[in-house]
């Protein structure tokens, strides 16, 4: 684990690594993940702040055009949006949303990709998605999802907004990570 943390504390900037034969206990599904680790949350969200706040009448259209939702839905999603990204950017962070409260209260951070659950003690590598190669299927589950809710994901699509593509990977569930050109085997 020393020599793990270690290899996280030496980059000095946003890097790629890869996660290998990464189990989803939810699903099943096997799956290589590469990430970027050690870059701004923050930053990601700010951008994401001012897309939405320059979401227009063409996009608004374009959206509704694409998914098949009506403008209203989506306007109704965009204000929703909006006032949540204002919120999670808040400094003080009773005023954020809750879920962002619980995912900060949830961990102790180690490095700035490496987190402790407080609960599980699990270690989690945290980093921005960017890409997934599934070894093996697993059995996802059927998500009856509102209008609005699809709304918010086709706003998310056609604005390009990278704060929903931040994820934790428990390193339990791994068989090895790349780091630096150097790959470290895990004991799952």
């Amino acid at each position: 684990m020393k020599n793990l943390i270690n290899k996280f504390e030496n980059l000095k900037s946003a890097s790629f690594i890869t996660i290998n034969n990464y189990l989803s206990t939810t699903s099943g599904e096997v799956a290589n993940h590469k990430i970027n680790v050690n870059i701004s949350v923050e930053n990601a969200k700010k951008t994401d702040l001012n897309r939405l706040q320059n979401c227009n009448d063409n996009d608004i259209e374009a959206i509704s055009k694409a998914s098949g939702i009506d403008v209203e839905t989506i306007k109704t999603a965009l204000a929703e949006m909006l006032t949540s990204a204002v919120k999670n950017l808040s400094a003080d962070k009773t005023e954020r949303t809750n879920q962002s409260q619980g995912q900060t209260d949830a961990y102790i951070s180690l490095t700035p990709a490496i987190k402790l659950h407080k609960e599980t003690l699990e270690v989690h590598v945290f980093g921005q998605a960017i890409s997934k190669v599934v070894l093996v299927k697993g059995e996802y589950k059927t998500v009856n999802s509102s209008s609005k809710t699809l709304a918010k994901s086709a706003i998310k699509k056609h604005l390009d907004l990278r704060g929903d593509k931040f994820r934790n990977f428990i390193l339990g569930n791994a068989d090895s990570i790349k780091i630096q050109g150097e790959t470290l085997e895990l004991v799952r």
